[in-house]
């Protein structure tokens, strides 16, 4: 059995969501791809896991979190192999010498404090209105929304109410948030793509989904970001979580309350219960965010 092959069965064995699924095959693909191993998975020893250990810990690029997760996932996939009796594989996981103390941080300056401009956001937002309505829709909703990566992936295709402007997003059983989409000439390009997504039948209603009719990744739309700014000359190390942060701190700028910018971003306040949202409540909050919609004015 090849090491891809192996790798297919970890991931099938377990009732995972296709994004973790995604997510645990990318972590293993980062030890044999990535750091380059190259020989066959019965062939691993404690001596070639503490050496990738002692490589993802100083390994720049990544956080310590990452690190973490792709080592967790990396020793599960292992002690799933071994469970199985007919692979007749056994190598000592180590433990007491994997210590993440004086773990390497990053390198790249921390985006935390990076905010895009106005100029900035239509440049982007240009450049994919002329070449993927997809994209351009979903950048325009991180950007009038401030929704994040992983909620917009989760979108289902009844959550959305259009003629409402409203997407009434469920987390779990009982909670929901809302975030209001801008009413422009937007509505018309939501309004294609979801004639276009409605003829697509892929077994979900996972709102956006690839070419080959999955649901996307966590890193894809970072990556289409940063793929938008090279070509576009941006050198602002801007993120998908970026326009959240911008979105909330131009607001700030307006004026807009504390508890007002929460509620416009999803948050649960201490005078409103977003799950028990009535019909009164959405056109309320609609009003708020056109009250504190900073790019009203502005034509992108």
């Amino acid at each position: 059995m090849s090491n891809q092959d192996l790798i297919e069965e970890y991931i099938d064995f377990y009732s995972h969501s296709k994004q973790s699924q995604a997510m645990r095959k990318s972590s293993l693909n980062y030890f044999f791809k990535k750091y380059g191993y190259s020989g066959e998975i019965f062939d691993i020893n404690t001596r070639e896991l503490l050496k990738y250990f002692s490589w993802l810990k100083n390994l720049p690029e990544i956080n310590l979190t990452t690190k973490k997760s792709k080592w967790s996932i990396l020793t599960s996939f292992l002690n799933f192999i071994m469970e199985d009796p007919e692979n007749d594989f056994m190598v000592k996981i180590p433990s007491k010498r994997v210590n993440w103390n004086g773990t390497s941080l990053k390198t790249d300056k921390s985006n935390r404090e990076v905010y895009a401009t106005k100029e900035e956001l239509r440049q982007i937002l240009d450049y994919f209105k002329v070449r993927n309505l997809k994209f351009y829709i979903i950048f325009k909703l991180f950007t009038f929304t401030g929704i994040r990566k992983g909620e917009l992936i989760n979108l289902r295709i009844d959550e959305i109410d259009i003629e409402e402007r409203v997407i009434h997003l469920y987390i779990g059983k009982t909670m929901e948030k809302y975030y209001i989409s801008p009413n422009d000439d937007f509505q018309l390009y939501f309004k294609m793509y979801l004639n276009w997504r409605n003829q697509k039948y892929t077994g979900d209603n996972y709102l956006f989904i690839t070419n080959r009719n999955h649901p996307y990744s966590v890193r894809l739309f970072n990556k289409k970001l940063k793929d938008a700014r090279d070509n576009l000359g941006i050198t602002n190390r801007i993120t998908c979580h970026t326009f959240r942060r911008t979105l909330n701190d131009f607001r700030k700028e307006m004026g807009c309350p504390l508890e007002d910018r929460e509620q416009l971003l999803g948050h649960k306040t201490r005078n409103v219960n977003i799950s028990g949202y009535t019909k009164q409540d959405i056109i309320r909050h609609r009003k708020l965010y056109d009250k504190w919609n900073p790019y009203k004015d502005l034509n992108f």
